[in-house]
């Protein structure tokens, strides 16, 4: 694969792919606001970005329950806002990891979706601990927030059809059994019968009842997304490319479709390829798919670009991917290191994102390209040699030798030799 004039190309409007670039490129291609442009073309933009269908889109996220998790829990943000919008309110977003979500007529309010495990017909439950910091009620009373510093309202939702939403004063949140300072969570609530239930005129709002509710369209372009979640597909759009929502994106649901593409690619080669739980004793965790040769397995680890790390304003540009666990310290512990063991995977499928490849080889280049770089070729941590290092950086063109693609069926038999 030769580099376009040995150069990288500026030209295209998806930057390296991150929602805040593509929201960028948006509100330049249609000389809009974010909030003015219809979700319809958004939603184009998105698969176009990613050469996607919004059928594959909307079975990422409807069938990978991490990214429904937390699409559900903020599509009911986007929903709220737009509730008020309706009833002729602004709802002030408020970013960061802090106890507070909104701001409306200066009342603080921090939003909730319930809990499955908790809720049924007649109570909902909302967790209102702490997302950072101590990890549980054992290690630190901090886990939980204390009245004072926490919103003014819990505004919690019970179902969107039909609409009953909770706005709970702090004052009216149960305390912790070990201190009256600190809030429960989880709370249960027998929402039927609370005052707070619908009382939206709490927040200083108040409700035309002549003005009919809106109703949800009756087309779908996320329809099982939609189904799952209760909501319209213009509310999920609009709460994926909210630049502060960043993390459903970035750091879900990009690594989702990165999976279902290489799985696509190498069904398309007649390759059986599985998950890797359950097929050997002992850390078969740490590798993501199992591909069967032969009579030996070979373990793959998939992993994204590290886009903060690479460079590709090079001629030959600098392409970087951190191969390390999300949680754990930097040691040599058995099970808390979050440093891979060169025995973990053999080999490493380094997935470049269509928008990164039309950025390095130039316009017209959008399209998915997958690397297998084995083990044995990856850096080794300075300290710990039997570990690997936690980023790993190639020059574009050394990659080639690496790449593989349903185009060329031969390259897959080279890098995975049975």
């Amino acid at each position: 694969m030769a580099l376009e004039n040995g150069r990288t190309s500026k030209l295209s409007q998806f930057g390296t792919g991150r929602i805040a670039e593509l929201a960028d490129g948006m509100e330049k291609a249609f000389g809009e606001q974010l909030a003015n442009i219809p979700w319809q073309d958004k939603l184009q933009m998105l698969c176009s970005a990613m050469r996607i269908s919004s059928r594959t889109l909307d079975e990422t996220i409807s069938k990978n329950s991490p990214v429904l998790r937390t699409v559900k829990g903020h599509a009911f943000e986007t929903f709220f806002d737009k509730y008020l919008s309706d009833l002729g309110y602004v709802s002030e977003e408020v970013g960061g990891d802090t106890p507070i979500d909104r701001v409306i007529n200066g009342l603080t309010l921090q939003l909730k979706t319930p809990t499955e495990s908790g809720t049924n017909d007649s109570t909902v439950q909302y967790k209102t601990h702490k997302t950072h910091g101590a990890k549980s009620e054992r290690e630190s009373m901090t886990y939980y927030h204390t009245v004072e510093e926490f919103a003014d309202f819990l505004v919690g939702l019970v179902s969107y059809l039909p609409l009953r939403i909770l706005y709970l004063s702090r004052d009216e949140l149960p305390r912790h059994r070990k201190s009256i300072r600190h809030i429960k969570s989880p709370f249960s609530v027998d929402w039927e019968h609370h005052p707070a239930l619908n009382a939206v005129s709490r927040l200083g709002v108040t409700v035309d009842h002549q003005k009919p509710m809106a109703k949800r369209a009756s087309e779908q372009k996320l329809p099982l997304t939609s189904e799952a979640i209760g909501v319209d597909t213009g509310v999920i759009v609009d709460t994926i490319v909210n630049r502060a929502n960043f993390r459903i994106w970035d750091m879900s649901i990009r690594g989702f479709l990165r999976e279902g593409e290489f799985r696509r690619m190498t069904e398309s080669l007649g390759i059986q390829i599985d998950s890797a739980q359950g097929h050997r004793p002992e850390r078969s965790d740490k590798a993501d798919f199992v591909l069967t040769r032969g009579t030996s397995k070979k373990f793959l680890q998939l992993k994204g670009v590290s886009t903060n790390n690479c460079n590709f304003e090079l001629p030959d540009p600098i392409i970087a991917t951190e191969t390390q666990l999300t949680r754990g310290r930097v040691n040599d512990h058995p099970t808390q290191s979050r440093l891979y063991l060169k025995s973990d995977f053999d080999n490493l499928i380094l997935v470049l994102d269509p928008p990164i490849v039309e950025l390095i080889l130039g316009e017209g280049n959008r399209r998915w390209e997958y690397y297998s770089i084995p083990t044995s070729n990856l850096s080794t941590h300075k300290e710990m040699p039997h570990r690997l290092a936690s980023l790993q950086k190639f020059r574009f063109s050394e990659l080639e030798k690496y790449r593989f693609s349903a185009s060329n069926p031969h390259t897959f038999s080279q890098t995975f030799p049975a």
